[in-house]
């Protein structure tokens, strides 16, 4: 099988240092975590069989027995544990998965098949953060050392690594030993396109079976070519994050200027005339599938004299400038979207200055909270990992190291939350908390994103999960 990729990972086979929940991420295939998140949102078991809690801060943890790793090692319970407490050290902040596994202090084998997973406060998430928790060959690790662990990495995963450059592409080869025995690619081949046309020209012309990252404006031209498409919702919302942190004399200081601008924008026309009707707009910071969606929130409709009015209360009946800084190539038709978004808004007198950034400038702004002359920038509410809306409202907030947006109050609304174990009384703490998200508006909502995929006739079944596209689960026509 052969396809059209966005671009290589910067960090190679390193499985600590990327979190992606991209369709073009490669870990998933190399590696296999404690848990999974599947295509539907819903935690499944992995290299972990079953899972319970005391209800406080220690977790039981079953472990499948047999799994070999691509070097035709066992993996152990002694390995998993070995994995958990060398990432949770503090000198491994530097790692995005050690932030994430922060909340625990130790792991220790109790059996052959049991691992013991000590909290330093309830984790309701920690079974939902574990399916990134890659798991290596810890021997190895130690002995080769990181970099040279990135390339050539060792996994227990459907996929092994042959080369990253092979005529161009990244080849990987069908582990045969893989526990879950459901992969019938015996090669794959994975070309980094940059260029969506080239990406879409390969799959035309027959060099490849899929193409990924591509815009709402190819649809007609897969139909065509007798192509067919997967619309992927990712159960992120892509949004303009309105920071309340960043000047004093900023307007979007004021609720009631934030709630302005969110009146501003015409969602629906967003989604009906660029992206097709192929996403939905976003009500929240949430998709409907994820946990803590909030079904009864009233959205914020278009409505420009809303704006404008709730705009004269505020003292800016004249409008404002505003330096609005975009990411964009990142999703279907980004750009079009943020242009559509900057002239809506300017229809209510809000003039916008629009700026691209690079994602290397982007992360260390957003990380530090250093933004210069930048009031407003894009971001995803990042429900996908987990399905969980729990991840998302802390960025928001000002638990988040540096935070862009702060609310004291809902801040703690967030942490009470973040220690409920019992999973009915977090959904409903989430739910509020959304609901009082909506009224303060920290960022304006645009729509519900995810991605588009072109396929050949011969795929009858492509999942893409939050850690990727799950190759080993393709099924091709005969």
């Amino acid at each position: 099988m052969k396809v059209a990729g966005t671009q290589l990972p910067s960090n190679l086979g390193n499985p600590y240092k990327s979190i992606s929940v991209t369709p073009g991420s490669l870990l998933g295939l190399i590696y296999d975590g404690l848990t999974f998140v599947d295509e539907k949102g819903k935690l499944q078991p992995a290299l972990a069989t079953s899972w319970k809690s005391d209800g406080n801060t220690k977790w039981l943890f079953q472990i499948k027995e047999g799994v070999y790793f691509h070097n035709n090692t066992l993996n152990s319970i002694e390995n998993i544990a070995q994995n958990i407490n060398f990432i949770i050290q503090e000198k491994n902040r530097i790692y995005p998965i050690s932030v994430e596994l922060s909340s625990i202090s130790a792991a220790r084998p109790i059996s052959d098949s049991t691992i013991e997973i000590t909290t330093h406060k309830p984790d309701p998430m920690l079974p939902k953060k574990l399916s990134l928790m890659r798991i290596v060959d810890f021997t190895t690790w130690s002995t080769i050392g990181a970099d040279n662990y990135s390339k050539e990495p060792i996994g227990t995963g459907p996929f092994f690594l042959k080369s990253w450059n092979e005529g161009g592409a990244v080849e990987f080869i069908r582990f045969k030993k893989h526990w879950a025995n459901e992969n019938q690619i015996n090669n794959l081949r994975i070309y980094p396109l940059k260029d969506p046309i080239s990406r879409i020209q390969a799959l035309i012309s027959g060099q490849v079976d899929i193409a990924l990252g591509l815009s709402p404006d190819d649809i007609d031209l897969l139909k065509d070519n007798q192509l067919s498409f997967k619309v992927n919702h990712s159960k992120q919302v892509l949004a303009i994050a309105l920071p309340n942190m960043n000047r004093k004399d900023s307007p979007l200081n004021k609720i009631k200027v934030r709630q302005a601008l969110n009146y501003a924008i015409d969602r629906k026309s967003i989604v009906r005339d660029i992206l097709g009707g192929h996403f939905n707009s976003a009500t929240q910071g949430a998709t409907r599938e994820n946990f803590g969606y909030n079904k009864n929130i009233i959205p914020y409709d278009f409505d420009p004299e809303k704006a404008i009015s709730l705009l004269q209360e505020s003292g800016y009946d004249k409008g404002f400038d505003l330096i609005l800084e975009v990411l964009v190539g990142l999703g279907p038709a980004d750009s079009l979207i943020y242009q559509r978004v900057v002239q809506d808004l300017s229809k209510v007198s809000i003039h916008v200055l629009l700026k691209t950034t690079t994602y290397t400038e982007r992360t260390r702004k957003y990380f530090m909270n250093d933004w210069s002359d930048i009031d407003a920038f894009s971001i995803l509410w990042n429900n996908s990992p987990y399905n969980d809306t729990g991840r998302a409202l802390e960025s928001f907030s000002c638990i988040k190291a540096n935070p862009f947006f702060c609310d004291e109050g809902i801040a703690k609304k967030i942490k009470k939350s973040s220690l409920e174990m019992n999973n009915k009384k977090r959904k409903e703490q989430l739910e509020d908390i959304m609901t009082e998200m909506n009224y303060l508006a920290p960022s304006i909502n645009i729509i519900e994103y995810g991605s588009i995929i072109g396929l050949n006739k011969k795929i009858k079944n492509i999942v893409v999960e939050p850690t990727g596209v799950a190759y080993e689960k393709i099924r091709i026509a005969n």
